[in-house]
């Protein structure tokens, strides 16, 4: 159920397509409204060709009026039901079924709706039905008279999001089996069909992600800085480095990024600031020429473009590629840029940043986070608004110390977890 253009007829046509085409399993869609012509043009955007599958008598399309195929059901000889038996249809797809319900002269939406369900159980259907609910706006919802029958419950939203709209699906109820509740983001995606994502703040399985590894450390690749942390990073921890714009957090990321690729170390990247012909082009203002290890596939650089971030897809994709990929070192650049993208008040950007955290340490990786705090000369706090300085493992706080007329690069280990540290402020250049 959903309002107009949520994405109720892609759902059902891509569960009848799927069937057939995948699971040989034979569907029927059921239109009222839109003409098959244009379903079938419609769904070739997505690569389906449903006109294939009808030769091949896998799904069959049937144009009618809702009071003929409410009739249809209802008859013991029903031609509808004959054809299904006949093509051993598994799956049935109705596009506009509260039209069916709610046409029913003389009887109650309720009554009608258990006579439809009843009419597709007896030939061992699976029926999708798509209802247009206008009653859903926002966390007011008002009941549909076919919710209590229904088996499932699919509820399909457009949410505004800071002048951006995104989709949603949320499995209201679910009858025989368990399900993740809350509301999942979706794509409808050329090329492909619906594609969902699942809400970050849903449990994975990662209770016992965890920085285990004693020995192994990680060599930080910045002359100097190894030793001021105990021998570099250890697999599976977050460290974080924090300071004002221009003191080098980037290019500490990419001397990072260069030494993983020396020691032949897969390394992975993530730049919400920086395209990656740009990230290369600074680096090799530095010295660092990153495009053979590119090519040798040691090292991967991924952008995302910040504007209208979409969190749930956006850590799907790092999913999918830190599993894919396998990295021992990650950067992200940065997450004062996920702040401003996702907001810092409420519990999105922190549930986001929880659950990054234990995916890199279930995936035993050494993450280091470049983080722009606004504060100068003299910080009041490491991480500002952001208020995440319990949930990582190591501190680098970098800032200018004014000497007289000039400033001094200055970097102090603020925090290690299950390390020494000594907390002396370390003096920094950036040289060619």
């Amino acid at each position: 159920e959903g309002a107009i253009g949520t994405g109720k007829t892609t759902l059902g046509l891509e569960f009848v397509y799927r069937g057939a085409s995948e699971f040989g399993e034979p569907g029927i869609v059921v239109l009222f409204e839109v003409s098959p012509e244009k379903l079938v043009r419609d769904a070739a955007r997505f690569g389906w060709d449903v006109a294939a599958l009808e030769r091949d008598h896998l799904v069959k399309i049937i144009f009618t009026t809702r009071q003929v195929f409410r009739q249809e059901l209802q008859q013991a000889d029903s031609l509808l039901l004959e054809e299904a038996a006949k093509m051993g249809a598994r799956r049935i797809f109705v596009d506009g079924a509260a039209g069916v319900i709610n046409s029913a002269t003389g009887q109650e939406p309720r009554d009608a709706f258990h006579i439809l369900v009843e009419g597709l159980q007896r030939e061992q259907l699976t029926a999708v039905l798509a209802v247009e609910a206008n009653t859903l706006d926002g966390n007011h919802v008002t009941a549909l008279p076919e919710e209590s029958i229904a088996d499932t419950v699919i509820r399909l939203r457009m949410e505004d999001a800071s002048r951006a709209t995104v989709r949603s699906i949320e499995i209201v109820k679910s009858r025989g089996h368990d399900f993740q509740m809350g509301r999942h983001s979706f794509r409808i995606v050329d090329g492909h069909g619906i594609e969902v994502y699942q809400r970050v703040q849903a449990p994975r399985g990662r209770d016992h992600a965890a920085a285990f590894d004693l020995e192994t450390r990680v060599s930080t690749g910045v002359t100097g800085l190894d030793e001021v942390v105990n021998g570099g990073y250890f697999l599976g921890s977050t460290t974080v480095v924090a300071g004002i714009s221009g003191v080098g957090k980037s290019v500490m990321a990419l001397q990072f990024v260069a030494e993983g690729a020396r020691l032949g170390e897969r390394t992975l990247m993530f730049s919400l600031d920086e395209q990656v012909p740009q990230i290369l082009r600074n680096a090799r203002t530095i010295g660092i020429d990153l495009q053979p290890a590119l090519d040798s596939g040691v090292v991967r650089l991924h952008y995302d473009p910040p504007q209208e971030i979409e969190v749930d897809r956006h850590f799907n994709d790092i999913e999918r590629i830190v599993k894919e990929f396998k990295p021992k070192r990650v950067v992200f650049d940065s997450i004062s840029t996920y702040g401003s993208s996702l907001g810092t008040r409420g519990r999105v950007f922190r549930d986001f940043f929880h659950a990054l955290i234990a995916l890199m340490k279930e995936a035993q990786t050494a993450t280091v986070y470049n983080h722009e705090n606004p504060e100068m000369l003299g910080m009041s706090s490491m991480m500002g608004e952001f208020a995440m300085s319990s949930l990582v493992d190591n501190i680098i706080l970098m800032n200018w110390v004014e000497t007289g007329d000039a400033f001094r690069l200055g970097l102090t280990v603020a925090k290690m977890r299950a390390n020494p540290c000594s907390r002396l402020t370390h003096e920094c250049e950036i040289l060619d």
